[in-house]
């Protein structure tokens, strides 16, 4: 038992990666999370709250800064995105009294890719500059790439918080990504884990289109 509440020790071993009780909470909170968000259940912030938390300090144990620090971020977007989907305005209202899924307008749909775009280019620009603000962190390998995963987070994120459909789009993307990524780079565990991932944003892409429509009938 006291091993257990050392979160940074190793839990248990695949493929010669050794997974510590941090990133194994991690990656449960974080499933159970996105499982909740595929069905539209305001509750899954609230989880998501301890898995942003998570990550934060397994970040911080493996010295990926720029992904820390992403992290304040996602939890700042979290909280609106509970505001948002507890609070709604009379008119956005479902049977629920939760906020209603829609979707994006062709002219927001491109401002939220210029918003990728946008994202993807500073934060690439920012990640090559960082490790001559601090010795604390390390030159980054491929800051364009990490933008990207960090771009496409984020965007998903924000799209969640006013429970747009078009998010499970870019939760898709970024995971398809992620399972191509881990597998080339040797990866046992985490393809496994974002293939869970991809899974649970399917289920949302299928369950929130017939929430959708459930809710224009309702009209």
């Amino acid at each position: 038992m006291k091993e257990f509440f050392n979160l940074h020790n190793i839990f248990f071993v695949i493929g010669g990666q050794g997974i510590s009780y941090l990133e194994f909470c991690a990656v449960i909170f974080g499933l159970t999370s996105v499982f909740l968000a595929s069905l539209a259940r305001a509750v899954n912030y609230w989880i998501g709250f301890v898995y942003t938390a998570l990550l934060f300090l397994m970040f911080l144990q493996k010295n990926l800064y720029t992904n820390m620090l992403l992290q304040p971020i996602s939890l700042g977007i979290n909280i609106y995105g509970l505001y948002r989907w507890t609070r709604p305005r009379k008119n956005e209202k479902n049977k629920k009294n939760q906020l209603q899924i829609t979707f994006l307008t062709n002219k927001q749909r491109i401002m939220y890719l210029l918003f990728l775009v946008t994202v993807v280019l500073v934060w690439g620009f920012i990640l090559t500059r960082l490790h001559l603000i601090s010795d604390v962190f390390p030159p980054a390998r491929s800051p364009y790439l990490d933008a990207s995963v960090a771009g496409l987070m984020l965007t998903a994120q924000v799209l969640a918080a006013q429970k747009k459909w078009e998010c499970w789009v870019f939760w898709v993307a970024l995971n398809i990504g992620n399972v191509i990524l881990y597998i080339s780079a040797g990866l046992v565990f985490m393809p496994i884990v974002a293939a869970f991932f991809l899974a649970f944003n399917i289920i949302g892409v299928i369950h929130w289109k017939k929430e959708w429509e459930k809710q224009k009938q309702l009209c």
